[in-house]
């Protein structure tokens, strides 16, 4: 029937041993340190947040790591009423905002989880900054989410 929800589980699992490759594994050594790297294109010198190996606009290979700011712009968001962990979508209590930062000094953007007070205070075009784990380890994760600056 339209309007129906329709759940179901999904067998996907998220191990990997690969290696990530130089660029992310700098990115995410990074994150350790609490510092956020990209790569800077010799030629157009635009910076990619998180560091790949090629230039999306000139096709050049790139590997100048360099850190840019905790802080940004908030360019676009959608709230997100379920999770996925281990393949299984739940439902969440409170709705959460995964939101596109565009950080000072990076051409691209970087997806993160937004914490407001309430989800009415997000906005498009807010000034954002990091919130690191109280102990980093090494992971994605260590970037814990992005509040108001």
């Amino acid at each position: 029937m339209p309007g129906d929800i329709v759940r179901a589980k999904v067998p996907i699992t998220f191990m990997y041993k690969n290696r990530v490759g130089q660029a992310l594994e700098q990115y995410i050594n990074g994150l350790k340190e609490r510092k956020i790297l990209g790569v800077k294109c010799p030629t157009c010198k635009k910076v990619y947040v998180p560091p790949r190996t090629v230039c999306g606009k000139c096709h050049k290979r790139i590997d100048q790591m360099v850190e840019v700011d905790q802080e940004g712009i908030l360019k676009n968001f959608t709230i997100a009423y379920v999770n996925i962990v281990n393949g299984e979508i739940t439902d969440e209590r409170q709705p959460y905002v995964i939101g596109l930062i565009k950080l000072k000094g990076a051409s691209s953007l970087i997806s993160g989880i937004i914490k407001t007070p309430s989800l009415n205070d997000v906005k498009t075009g807010m000034k954002v900054k990091a919130v690191w784990k109280e102990t980093t380890q090494g992971d994605y994760s260590d970037l814990a989410y992005f509040e108001p600056a």
